[in-house]
Order: C-alpha cells, then structure tokens, then sequence
C-alpha cells in the first residue's frame, strides 16, 4: 500500500539529482561541492521513497517512511482506524493508526491531504478497511492474542499432556 505521493518524492529526488552535475559543470571549486551536494541530497531522496509504503506481512505491518522503518506485530495491535491531524496551518491529514497496547503509530507514509474535516477519504478507508481484515484474519488464527486455545490431542489424560508439554520443552 502506498500513495501517489511516493511517485511525486521520486521524480523530485530525481529532478535534484539531475541538478548537481549541472552546477557542478564548468564553475569554480566550489561549484563542485555544491553540485555534488544536490546530487547526493536528490539520489537519496529517491531511493528512500522507492521503498516508500506500508507492507502487510504473517508477522504484521512493516512501515517504511522517508526517515526510518517500523515493525508492528499483529499481537500488538488492538485496533485500527483513521486519524486527523493538523499538518501545516490550513491542511488537515488523514491517515491509519494502528493503536497498540503500549501507544499509538499513525501510518504517515498513507496519509492524504484533506481539506474536508468530516469525512475521511476513499483511498484512506480503503487502506483502513484492508488494515482491518488482515487484523481479523491475523486474530482468527493466533492463540496468544485471537482467544482460540491451541487443540489438545484427543485421549491424553493430564499427565501425558504434562509429559509431552515437558518434552517439548526440553528438546
């Protein structure tokens, strides 16, 4: 999942990236620096929103931002659902958050500008409803966090589910 946005960072990255060696050419010294400064600043904002977006895995949602990467767990997350913020002075932001038992992540790398405050955005809902059938699927199959004991092997009395938890342990 990922936004339109990713492209825009990208083409940008590479329009800067292209503007270092044209002020490096034929200038002083320090047309050289400057130059290569704007490439390097326009080639890594380019590869860093390559990978831009949000990754729904078996272990839970992978969020790749332009500055770093976050690993939530599914067992960690309670619910999902869309959030405001107040982005610069007049733009509002709508994005996912997934609260945790220990905090809250707003999913920024999804957000979208929104002038309306009221309603949430189609795309946003979309990730938001998607987000939360994958928490749903996550919660049907895991015993820690989704409330379904693991089955017991049918005719073991007591003491042979002991012995065999024991084994399982010691190996």
């Amino acid at each position: 999942m990922h936004t339109r946005w990713r492209w825009v960072l990208f083409g940008l990255g590479i329009a800067v990236a292209a503007l270092g060696p044209l002020a490096a050419r034929e200038g002083p010294w320090y047309a050289y620096v400057v130059g290569g400064l704007w490439f390097l600043m326009g080639a890594t904002v380019a590869w860093r929103t390559v990978g831009l977006g949000t990754k729904l895995t078996d272990e839970g949602i992978t969020s790749h931002g332009i500055d770093r990467q976050t690993d939530i767990a599914w067992c960690d997350v309670e619910a999902v659902e869309p959030k405001r913020s107040r982005n610069l002075i007049f733009f509002h932001t709508i994005a996912p958050e997934a609260r945790l038992r220990r905090g809250k992540h707003v999913l920024t790398e999804l957000s979208l500008l929104s002038v309306k405050k009221d309603s949430v955005p189609e795309r946003t809902a979309r990730h938001v409803t998607e987000l939360q059938q994958a928490l749903k699927a996550h919660r049907a199959g895991c015993s820690l966090c989704g409330a379904q004991p693991k089955p017991l092997a049918a005719g073991q009395s007591i003491v042979g589910r002991l012995r065999a938890r024991l084994r399982a342990l010691l190996r």
